[in-house]
């Protein structure tokens, strides 16, 4: 048992390589088991869904690393989808304004989050399972169960826009979605904070040890609230990309996209636990979680059963990552 034990720790000592061996896996057999998969156009069409869960994905592994959780994303991302709508078709606002209006509703909502978690100290899990029911509510109530659409075709250009084809596709055009690169540059500032920052670095002390983090000098509380609110702003960004993709803000939008968010990180390979995060892990976390229900999709799976073998794969990684987490060395705060 002990050897196996030692075997499985080496194959997973650098997490990211064994996630681009996951994903390569996935690309292959989907290639080979449903027609049109391997299709750059399909895939970059396709990219534009994974828009919005991406953006949240990034604060989202700060806070698990601290050992918090946000269960609230996507209600925050509902009701500032519908503060934006309501400020440009009700309020007489300018579009660019009403997107304003939902980045800070969304840091409004994460700061509630923070504040509370953080200085009242009621735990992450409590407080936002709460306020998920809260927000959506807001969003029903702004709503009154209507959907608000006629919004500019400038507006719907940043889910829908492309910004270059790419090389070598004249015969038949394939184009890089313009919400695809904006959520790269996030990820990039992502990474930049996690692994290049003292930010990532007391991210991980806090969730490895919160009293010794305290004792080290650092201001937990106001870190904490701080990264809630930075994930609410980003919920904020999200519902701006994610309306204009659709084209209509709805109050019923984004049910369950939490849990994706989720997902996508503890695939990662950061620590549900908290102590242990990977940027990098992230990225290809959401990519492998897009990857695997498209193609599940694709291959003729019903809905119902792709729910299952998500959830199952949710399971697995999160054991390993439990497991074996101690033994990772990729991915770590430079």
């Amino acid at each position: 048992m002990n050897r196996m034990t030692r075997l499985l720790s080496n194959v997973f000592r650098y997490r990211e390589t064994v996630l681009v061996g996951a994903l390569v896996i996935l690309f292959a057999y989907f290639a080979w088991r449903a027609p049109g998969f391997f299709d750059a156009f399909n895939l970059l069409e396709r990219s534009r869904y994974w828009v919005a869960p991406g953006l949240m994905v990034v604060p989202m592994t700060f806070i698990i690393a601290t050992s918090g959780i946000d269960l609230s994303v996507a209600s925050i991302l509902a009701m500032s989808a519908m503060v934006m709508g309501l400020a440009f078709r009700d309020w007489g606002m300018p579009m660019y304004l009403a997107a304003c209006c939902a980045v800070l509703t969304g840091l409004a909502a994460g700061a509630l989050n923070g504040g509370i978690a953080s200085y009242v100290r009621i735990p992450p899990l409590v407080v936002t399972l709460a306020t998920m029911t809260l927000f959506r509510g807001v969003a029903m109530g702004l709503s009154r169960a209507r959907p608000v659409g006629g919004f500019p075709a400038s507006f719907q250009w940043l889910g829908q826009g492309n910004v270059f084809q790419i090389p070598g596709t004249a015969a038949n055009p394939v184009y890089v979605p313009f919400s695809v690169l904006v959520l790269l540059g996030v990820f990039a500032v992502g990474w930049g904070l996690m692994h290049r920052s003292w930010v990532g670095r007391f991210t991980e002390l806090i969730g490895e040890n919160e009293t010794a983090a305290r004792f080290a000098g650092i201001d937990v509380s106001l870190l904490k609230c701080l990264l809630f609110t930075a994930c609410g702003g980003l919920c904020g960004l999200a519902a701006v990309f994610h309306t204009a993709f659709y084209a209509t803000a709805k109050a019923d939008t984004a049910l369950g996209m939490e849990l994706e968010v989720i997902a996508c990180v503890v695939i990662g390979g950061t620590r549900i636990s908290g102590g242990r995060a990977s940027m990098p892990g992230a990225l290809l976390g959401l990519l492998i979680f897009g990857i695997l229900q498209f193609g599940l999709e694709m291959s003729g799976v019903r809905s119902r059963n792709i729910i299952i073998i998500v959830g199952l794969v949710l399971i697995l990684t999160a054991v390993m990552n439990e497991r074996f987490g101690n033994q990772y060395t990729g991915g770590g705060s430079g």
